[in-house]
């Protein structure tokens, strides 16, 4: 007989495309899920998958079934919110974060979340966007703040905000406080890697105005590039404010310059389709957080952590 935990993970498997990743999603082993799979097609008479398509695929009957059960799990979700089990219900979210949010405003969302959400757990990957595009697509991840817009197949998009790209540096390697054109020769400028946009848009600019390439100093730390700016390495090009000059680091400047790049424009990305609700709530909630529409938190008590 065919039951709701099947259906999920005859879902999943469909969604993801792999029995090993829906496997890890819903914690389970592969010969689990397998054996899942199997059983509804036992039941149903009927191949469900292509299993020696890479990466599977479905047949016209799993076609058909996926459509049953995006209703079956919607409602299923529905109901569990109306009698509030939601907010009973332990589940951990698997979230990537680009290095900038994680700085700017990471820790008010999960404090957010918590008062809502208190069962929920976050495992959380830091890492540029390229990395965590692909991780996402692959099913690893859950839910993704990073760099957009792009258009990924079966994803939502929700703007998150922009953040102004800003050099910054010691005074006394730029004593008029404005960066000229042979600055970008002379000096390493530390920024974002190669994979993030900064870089590839940055180079582009300074090759228009010098004709020569600058020396570059890459990281996808933005601890790391704040410490080699104060060492005096060079100057650095990160999101605005992400490095501060409230007088903690005696020298340290915003600095002008003759080049404009587009801001970093950030973007919370979710798989459509799944049954509950929660990613979407999520993602309006980190809206809100970004938009400081939310207040943070009071600090813990001691001991509370």
């Amino acid at each position: 007989m065919t039951n709701l935990k099947s259906l999920e993970v005859f879902f999943w498997v469909a969604k993801l495309r792999s029995f090993s990743v829906a496997a890890e999603k819903l914690n389970m082993t592969q010969p689990t899920v397998s054996q899942r799979i199997s059983a509804l097609e036992e039941g149903f008479g009927q191949q469900l998958i292509n299993r020696k398509s890479k990466p599977i695929s479905l047949t016209d009957s799993g076609l058909l079934l996926l459509r049953h059960c995006e209703v079956i799990l919607r409602q299923v979700a529905a109901m569990n919110d109306a009698m509030g089990v939601r907010e009973r219900e332990a589940r951990t979210i698997r979230l990537g974060v680009s290095e900038t949010i994680a700085q700017a405003w990471l820790t008010q969302f999960l404090k957010a979340v918590r008062r809502v959400r208190p069962n929920l757990e976050f495992e959380i990957q830091v890492d540029v966007t390229s990395s965590l595009e692909a991780t996402l697509l692959d099913g690893e991840l859950d839910l993704a703040f990073m760099l957009g817009p792009m258009a990924l197949n079966d994803f939502a998009c929700l703007p998150l905000g922009a953040y102004p790209l800003q050099f910054y540096g010691l005074s006394h390697l730029v004593p008029s406080g404005r960066l000229r054109n042979d600055d970008f020769l002379s000096i390493p400028i530390l920024t974002y890697p190669k994979r993030a946009y900064p870089y590839g848009a940055l180079r582009e600019a300074i090759m228009r105005l010098t004709g020569e390439p600058p020396k570059f100093v890459t990281s996808t730390s933005l601890a790391t590039i704040r410490r080699m700016v104060l060492d005096g390495m060079g100057v650095a090009l990160v999101a605005q404010d992400m490095i501060q000059t409230d007088g903690s680091a005696p020298g340290l400047v915003r600095l002008e310059s003759p080049i404009s790049l587009d801001p970093l424009s950030f973007y919370a990305f979710h798989r459509i389709g799944e049954p509950s609700r929660l990613l979407e709530d999520l993602c309006r909630l980190a809206q809100r957080v970004a938009a400081r529409e939310v207040p943070l938190p009071p600090p813990l008590p001691d001991g509370d952590h």
